[in-house]
C-alpha cells in the first residue's frame, strides 16, 4: 500500500489516478464535494474493492473563464 505522500506524488507525476492498494487503473469515481479552493473525490477500485478519497486543491483559473479578474 502506498502512503498518502507517495500516492500524491505519483498521481501528479503520472496525471492518472491509480489504486493506492493494488496499483490498478480501474478506479471509479464516486461522490464529489466542491469547496471554495478544494475538491474531495471518492474512489473505488474495481480490481480489489479498496475505497479511498483524495483532496485536490485549486491553484489557478483558466484564462477566459467566467471568474477572470474576480480574485477576492
Amino acid at each position: 500500500m502506498l502512503s498518502s505522500d507517495d500516492w500524491r506524488t505519483r498521481t501528479v507525476e503520472d496525471g492518472v489516478v491509480r489504486c493506492p492498494s493494488c496499483n490498478s487503473l480501474s478506479v471509479t469515481m464516486g461522490a464529489c464535494a466542491v469547496g471554495a479552493y478544494t475538491i474531495y473525490q471518492e474512489y473505488v477500485c474495481e480490481a480489489c474493492g479498496y475505497e479511498f478519497q483524495a483532496m485536490f486543491g485549486l491553484i489557478g483559473c483558466v484564462p477566459g473563464s467566467n471568474n477572470e479578474g474576480n480574485d477576492t
